[in-house]
């Protein structure tokens, strides 16, 4: 009886997908009826001078499937964009229905980081003030940020392209007081 039960028992594995292509599939995967999640944050991204909001994935290259051994498992292995099920010894690896739960969790309540936070250090690329570094205040439209510099002893806020900086590594928080 018990094993009986342990062949019907439905878990979370990890299947690991073929380059790039997550997207295809986790589409194939639920044309078959098969119950997937594909971890995904919206993040900050500067291209061309504006600030985009992109959807990536948590995992790149990875995604969860919710499968029982009662489930046709050798159709996986032949899913446009399916790699392998991740495992050990030959055998798959279940993940814990709690990571799961809190990856829910995270996912649908929390964006990713934005790419300049108020008070961050940032470097000045191009233009008259080429090479300086600033203070990120506050986007100032789409395509302009506000800035706060030092200028002959003096905190400045200036305008400044979006496209003309750059986040600084290290710290996320500069140490010069915003006024």
């Amino acid at each position: 009886m018990s094993g009986q039960a342990q062949s019907s028992k439905v878990a979370w594995y990890l299947v690991q997908c073929k380059p790039r292509q997550d997207a295809r599939a986790l589409e194939h995967l639920a044309r078959q009826g098969f119950e997937c999640f594909w971890p995904c944050l919206t993040v900050e991204s500067l291209k061309g001078g504006r600030l985009r909001q992109l959807e990536q994935p948590l995992f790149p290259g990875y995604l969860f499937i919710h499968l029982g051994m009662d489930d046709n498992w050798v159709s996986l292995r032949s899913t446009r964009g399916v790699s392998r099920i991740v495992g050990f010894s030959g055998s798959p690896c279940p993940v814990d229905d709690q990571i799961i739960d809190h990856l829910r969790v995270r996912c649908s309540q929390r964006e990713g980081a934005p790419l300049l936070r108020p008070g961050e250090a940032v470097r000045i690329t191009s233009g008259p003030l080429a090479d300086m570094d600033a203070i990120f205040l506050a986007m100032d439209g789409e395509q302009r940020v506000l800035l706060l510099l030092n200028l002959l002893n003096r905190q400045q806020r200036v305008p400044v392209p979006l496209l003309d900086i750059q986040p600084l590594p290290g710290p996320k928080r500069a140490d010069i007081p915003i006024c």
